[in-house]
C-alpha cells in the first residue's frame, strides 16, 4: 500500500511519497526584492526547474504582508507554473474569489489548495475552475466536523497531507477512511490515482 503525503514541512516516514515543491509563500512576500518577473525567474530558476510542484504560494488576507506584493509574486509564480507545465500547491486564506479570478485564462496543470477546511460546495466551485483540494490533520480534530462533512460530500478528486502537523500521514489516511466509510487500501488506491492524474494532463 502506497501512502502519499501531498504537502508537508516535516521529514516523511520511510516509504511515504512526497513531491518536491518550491515557491515563495505569501507570508514571505515582503522579503522578496525581485523587481520583475524575469529577475524573479532568474533568481530561482534552478529551484523551480527541479521542483515537481510550484508552491506553496498564494494569497492570504490575514497575514501582514502587503496585498499588492502578494498578488504580484503569485502572478509571477503562476506564469512559471504555466511555462513549466507543473501543478501548483496553493495557500489561500479568505481569498477564494481572487483565486478563482486569477485561475481564469491559465491553461497550466491543476492547482491544489492545501489544508482545505472549506465546504464541499466551495470544493465543487474550485474543481470546476481546475483547482483541487487537499485535506490535512484537521480531519483528526473531533471538533472540526465541517471538514469531515466536506470530505464526505466532495465527489471530486482530492489529496491528503500533513503540512506542519506532528501527525503522521497514516493518521490522516485513517481519519479520512473512517469519514468516507471505506478501508484504507481502497482510499490509498484512490489517492494514488488522483496523484497520477495531477501530473498526467
Amino acid at each position: 500500500m502506497v501512502l502519499i503525503d501531498f504537502h508537508t514541512h516535516r521529514k516523511t516516514a520511510e516509504g511515504v511519497v512526497t513531491p518536491r515543491s518550491f515557491g515563495i509563500h505569501p507570508w514571505r512576500a515582503d522579503e522578496e526584492d525581485a523587481t520583475s518577473p524575469e529577475a524573479f525567474r532568474e533568481a530561482y530558476g534552478k529551484e523551480f526547474d527541479e521542483a515537481e510542484i510550484i508552491g506553496e504560494c498564494g494569497l492570504d488576507k490575514v497575514c501582514k504582508c502587503d496585498w499588492q506584493t502578494q498578488l504580484r509574486l503569485f502572478d509571477w509564480q503562476i506564469r512559471i507554473a504555466d511555462e513549466l507545465r507543473k501543478p501548483m500547491v496553493i495557500h489561500c486564506v479568505r481569498a477564494f474569489n481572487e483565486l478563482l479570478e486569477l485561475r481564469k485564462g491559465h491553461t497550466g496543470r491543476i492547482w491544489v489548495v492545501h489544508g482545505f477546511t472549506g465546504s464541499a460546495q466551495l470544493a465543487a466551485q474550485l474543481f470546476r475552475a481546475g483547482i483541487w483540494v487537499s485535506y490535512g490533520a484537521a480531519l483528526l480534530d473531533p471538533k472540526r466536523q465541517k471538514v469531515r462533512n466536506s470530505l464526505r460530500d466532495n465527489p471530486y478528486p482530492f489529496l491528503l497531507e500533513t503540512d506542519e502537523s506532528d501527525a503522521g500521514i497514516a493518521d490522516v489516511y485513517r481519519a479520512a477512511s473512517e469519514t468516507l466509510g471505506i478501508d484504507i487500501e481502497r482510499l490509498s488506491d484512490t489517492i494514488k490515482q488522483n496523484y497520477i492524474a495531477l501530473f498526467g494532463q
